[in-house]
């Protein structure tokens, strides 16, 4: 194990160097993590300065002017947020900062796409617009004045462009030279230098990453691979115990608000805590009244059979009546209750072939529409437990999306999982030189 290396005397004379815990655990995290398995950190800590202020309102609220955002808040005066949180002040001295999280309208995601010239910069630059407005499917109209820009790209330029990237995952993400240099057969030889090794995180590497976060919010956006990891290897408790947990205190007021962002009931309880809170308060319904009422359906086969011949197609089945068609995917019957449904559709096509990394050597790779996007993605990774990361989603065609994908099939060995679920067959472990035969058949379609 890595924490082996530290002794108590190394870490004793290590933790002397820093003032702070904060400091200790920012410059050191390797011997920070492994004072705290080997259960010393508070003794070798002992000379240490607390952080703690005493926080007056007044302070609170001069403190608060520092910042622009909650987060950088947070990050860059954690003390003074909790006081806030703790006082109830915090909406109040934040009144002046703007939100990271906005709720994307139609109108705020033209106005988003209007910053940028072309596709690629606004992808780059605002991927949450960007994504957005392919959930509500207004991208070509929303980039409908953008350039439409074409690189004529010579072998030299293409290895020159490689150099800017130390992995292969960070070529494609971010350059479209990638598919144009592994089309000519070239992509091996410019990306020689770039390291193609998968990340395989042990427990003490998840311990160690653990350690550079302060909450379990922060360690998922800032490392989703090792959280999910973590959270296979029934680790996570473990790796996030110095980790501060805070349950936010909802005024009946601030619950009203949260409440009006919000359409329906689902949509409220899956995306806010508010909601939870609310109904132990016995004011749900009053804060829902604006809200769309649908009646919560308990699906069976004979009632999704029903529900199926109301549609033409499985697309309008899967767009208008999502919870239906979810549930006939669960139980394995959603074929046999579409039998009669036309196959012209969007979402039948299933031109676009994607790959996508779960964790270590694990990737799954499977075919789509284009006009889905990466929504079949997103709803089997969420069965499987996994935070995607997606790798190639190419649209080849109808006729060569399903031989490209019994191809890469027939790569690596089979996942197997102790439950079945929607796509899980379709998950492989896969060695570099498989995952780029992998990508290489996707590409060049």
């Amino acid at each position: 194990m890595a924490f082996r290396k530290w002794t108590i005397e190394a870490l004793r004379a290590e933790a002397l160097k820093f003032e702070t815990k904060k400091e200790f655990r920012a410059n050191s995290a390797s011997a920070y993590a492994a004072a705290k398995y080997h259960k010393v950190l508070k003794d070798i800590c002992s000379h240490m300065i607390s952080p703690k202020t005493l926080w007056t309102d007044k302070m609170l609220v001069l403190e608060a002017q520092k910042f622009q955002t909650k987060i950088d808040f947070k990050i860059g005066s954690n003390g003074a947020y909790q006081a806030a949180i703790n006082r109830g002040l915090l909406n109040k001295i934040c009144s002046h900062m703007e939100s990271r999280n906005p709720k994307w309208t139609n109108e705020s995601i033209k106005e988003a796409a209007l910053m940028f010239n072309t596709k690629a910069d606004f992808r780059a630059n605002n991927y949450p617009a960007y994504r957005a407005a392919h959930r509500h499917r207004i991208l070509d109209d929303v980039c409908s004045h953008m350039q439409i820009t074409r690189i004529e790209w010579t072998d030299e330029m293409l290895a020159k462009e490689a150099q800017k990237y130390s992995s292969r995952m960070d070529f494609y993400t971010h350059s479209k030279a990638y598919q144009i240099a592994a089309k000519r057969g070239i992509l091996e030889e410019i990306c020689i230098h770039m390291d193609s090794r998968i990340t395989r995180w042990t427990e003490d590497m998840i311990l160690e990453e653990a350690s550079k976060f302060d909450t379990r919010s922060e360690f998922k956006s800032g490392n989703p691979l090792a959280y999910a990891r973590a959270q296979r290897l029934n680790l996570l408790d473990t790796a996030c115990a110095h980790m501060d947990y805070k349950i936010r205190y909802w005024t009946d007021e601030e619950l009203a608000e949260e409440a009006k962002k919000y359409a329906t009931r689902n949509e409220f309880q899956k995306n806010s805590s508010a909601y939870r809170m609310a109904h132990k308060r016995g004011i749900l319904d009053q804060v829902c009244a604006h809200m769309t009422y649908t009646e919560r359906v308990n699906w069976t086969p004979e009632l999704l059979a029903s529900e199926a011949l109301k549609y033409s197609t499985r697309g309008d089945f899967y767009r208008k009546n999502y919870s239906a068609y979810s549930c006939a995917r669960r139980l394995g019957i959603l074929d046999e209750i579409t039998e009669h449904l036309g196959y012209q559709d969007n979402y039948n096509t299933r031109d676009v072939v994607y790959l996508w990394h779960a964790e270590d050597d694990i990737f799954k790779v499977g075919i789509t529409s284009e006009n889905l996007g990466d929504q079949r993605i997103y709803d089997v990774a969420k069965d499987a437990g996994y935070t995607p990361e997606i790798i190639a989603l190419e649209n080849v065609g109808t006729v060569r999306a399903k031989q490209i994908e019994a191809e890469v099939l027939k790569l690596g060995e089979r996942v197997l999982f102790k439950r079945s679920f929607s796509g899980s067959s379709e998950f492989r472990h896969l060695s570099s030189l498989e995952l780029n035969r992998a990508i290489k058949l996707i590409l060049i379609g």
